[in-house]
């Protein structure tokens, strides 16, 4: 009897301290923080949208899981307002341009590709169609999204490169020669506007992604010349670049994932 007295004591008076530890603290007993290297997730967001005209149907990342939660904020609302307007900005289209042809209907699709996710760091890129009623030819196109949560800002390309270097030069000649070598042979015609598609300047290289070893440059129809040379990608490895890219803190960074 004497025990059981003794134990039931004890039970309460733990049960006491406890509560008391409780109200004296602010936080929690346990605050578990999240690892250094805990990767950025994504989850599948798609819309879907039917008229007697047009369908739509678009799917695109929702980050969640970062360890900058005001960022991982501002991604998803840039990502959200982008294709938003591109919605309104087609319904519009519609609305104004649509050829009524019996039995068709105009339409718009977006999936996407994740190319890199770090804890950090995102690269996506965006294959977009669209099918307009009474076009010449049904367009595609891709589109970039390439994000740093830590300093909560869509990257740029000069993040990959040693500050101040000229860098350009060096990759317009390598993409050139590629996308020559991709097309199996070029006129003089055709030389002409890839040369004027690829001058070394930013607007011309504007979208790329990355990985851990590469950087792809995304030239969509009509950049290079005419559309029947399509959408093209050119990688570069980081190695071809080391001259320019050696100093890179961000790079630095990437390469270890």
């Amino acid at each position: 009897m004497i025990n059981k007295k003794l134990i039931i004591f004890i039970l309460v008076f733990v049960i006491i301290i406890g509560f008391w530890l409780l109200e004296e603290s602010d936080q929690p007993l346990f605050s578990p923080q999240p690892s250094g290297k805990q990767l950025l997730r994504i989850k599948l967001i798609e819309i879907k949208e039917t008229g007697d005209k047009y369908e739509i149907q678009i799917d695109y990342p929702e980050f969640f899981g970062s360890v900058f939660p005001e960022a991982e904020k501002t991604a998803n609302l840039i990502l959200k307002g982008r294709f938003e307007e591109d919605i309104k900005r087609l319904k519009d289209d519609f609305a104004e341009n649509i050829v009524d042809i019996p039995g068709t209907k105009s339409s718009i699709e977006t999936n996407y590709e994740e190319i890199m996710l770090t804890n950090r760091l995102a690269s996506i890129r965006f294959d977009n169609y669209q099918d307009m009623v009474g076009a010449a030819h049904p367009n595609s196109f891709y589109s970039v999204f390439n994000y740093d949560f830590e300093k909560n800002k869509q990257m740029e390309l000069t993040d990959l490169f040693n500050s101040g270097s000229n860098f350009l030069p060096v990759v317009s000649d390598i993409a050139f020669q590629d996308i020559k070598e991709q097309l199996g042979g070029i006129d003089s015609i055709v030389e002409e506007t890839l040369r004027a598609g690829l001058e070394p300047n930013m607007n011309n290289f504007s979208s790329f992604n990355f990985d851990k070893n590469k950087i792809t440059f995304v030239f969509d129809p009509y950049q290079l010349g005419a559309y029947a040379i399509g959408s093209r990608l050119v990688s570069i490895s980081y190695d071809q670049l080391r001259e320019f890219n050696d100093r890179s803190e961000l790079l630095k960074l990437i390469e270890q994932y």
